[in-house]
């Protein structure tokens, strides 16, 4: 990738995010999406780590700098969706709305075998995915920002009795 280009920008931008920012507006915005899904659906329960979070390589860099990507964690449900006509599309159509309030735009929406599954996205490059099956699981993917912590969260998880704080590591 040339200098010129981060992530297919045409220009360098004069920002981008830090590390702090980066995993706070992840946190935020799983933890209402998770929220508009339990409200949705109370029979979900609650929603609990699955899977990891991690940061990686975006595999751009910024001004010389080597940026990352938030990968959160892989947040799956407690209780199972409902299977009523409409009760994966309800799921979506509630995440839709909490993911355009943070400025994401529907990406896809599939539905098959029993499963539906729908991205968002939005021009800086954070995605949002929502898989709607045996349990429903969230997972957010955040666009590059600059390494380095101040003051590391120790997940991007929303909190819940579910989900205790865990210590950084």
């Amino acid at each position: 990738m040339s200098a010129a280009r981060v992530d297919g920008l045409d220009r360098i931008p004069d920002r981008i995010p830090g590390q702090d920012e980066t995993h706070r507006r992840i946190r935020e915005l799983l933890g209402a999406v998770t929220a508009a899904l339990l409200e949705t659906q109370p029979g979900l329960l609650r929603f609990a780590d699955h899977r990891p979070e991690r940061d990686r390589s975006s595999g751009n860099s910024w001004r010389g700098v080597q940026t990352l990507c938030h990968v959160s964690a892989l947040l799956a449900s407690a209780g199972t969706p409902r299977t009523t006509v409409g009760g994966a599309q309800h799921l979506i159509e509630a995440v839709h709305a909490v993911a355009a309030a943070h400025g994401l735009r529907p990406r896809s929406t599939r539905h098959r075998h029993g499963i539906a599954d729908a991205t968002w996205s939005d021009g800086s490059g954070d995605l949002l995915e929502v898989v709607i099956g045996v349990r429903v699981a969230v997972r957010a993917v955040s666009a590059p920002f600059l390494p380095a912590s101040s003051r590391p969260l120790p997940t991007t998880g929303p909190l819940s009795p579910a989900a205790p704080p865990r210590p950084a590591r």
